[in-house]
């Protein structure tokens, strides 16, 4: 009865070595401006796969779960800042004049109550030209809500850095809205296959008079591309636009 708890400490502990080891990997997918042609930087959400031994790469719902078990999501978060900072300092020691990508990185709600995070992350933004909008911070709306004074300690140490902060899962219901209010995130992300298109004009009006801008995710046909172009929707993000490919 005991064997299988037992199965999952190790793998937990394969998973914190990995770690150590550089085992994991970092992935991107561009998120697209709509409208006129923009002169901007490269916008992209990071994601992180993990490599077996036998070079299979899985995907994040294998591990994931077990890291949350363990409370080691946010060892995962530190790394992914590190790796981030790393792959950016490669790439300005090959061309000086690279314009450094806005990249999103997604925190687990234990991160959130890492009262060092902010310290961290700032370390990297002072030293690997992480800042000025280089890097930004995910967090779904409801575990905004739910870690509120976190999440306002977070925003106030790294903004002064230059990190935007995006709301996702926002649906227009009333409890979304009132995270948008509380945060005035950078950016707000809705998805295309759950949010109903009619509430979209809402929630778009809103997050702009807020000042921030939409992003909608998981667009994968043209007929839902152009809908989002009529409502003149900030950027958009999915398979039909934009591949997830190694950083």
């Amino acid at each position: 009865m005991d064997s299988e708890p037992e199965t999952e400490k190790d793998i937990a502990n394969r998973l914190m070595a990995a770690l150590q080891k550089d085992e994991f990997v970092l992935y991107a997918q561009t998120i697209v401006p709509l409208g006129a042609p923009q002169k901007q930087r490269l916008f992209q959400e990071i994601f992180v796969r993990f490599k077996e031994e036998d070079a299979m790469l899985l995907p994040p719902g294998t591990f994931f779960p077990i890291l949350e078990e363990y409370h080691l999501l946010p060892y995962l978060d530190r790394w992914v800042v590190n790796r981030l900072a790393r792959w950016v300092r490669g790439a300005l020691r090959v061309k000086a004049d690279w314009q450094v990508p806005s990249s999103n990185v997604n925190l687990a709600s234990e991160t959130l109550l890492d009262a060092d995070f902010g310290a961290y992350v700032r370390k990297y933004a002072a030293n690997s030209f992480l800042d000025k909008g280089a890097i930004g911070f995910e967090i779904t709306w409801d575990t905004a809500l739910k870690n509120a004074t976190w999440v306002r300690r977070l925003m106030g140490e790294l903004r002064l850095h230059g990190c935007g902060f995006t709301l996702s899962g926002i649906d227009g219901s009333d409890e979304s809205f009132a995270a948008m209010n509380a945060f005035t995130p950078n950016f707000v992300k809705m998805s295309a296959t759950s949010v109903n298109p009619a509430k979209m004009p809402e929630i778009q009006r809103r997050c702009h008079l807020l000042g921030g801008k939409t992003i909608v995710e998981h667009v994968e046909n043209d007929q839902v591309l152009g809908h989002l172009r009529r409502l003149k929707i900030d950027f958009v993000q999915g398979f039909q636009l934009s591949p997830v490919e190694p950083l």
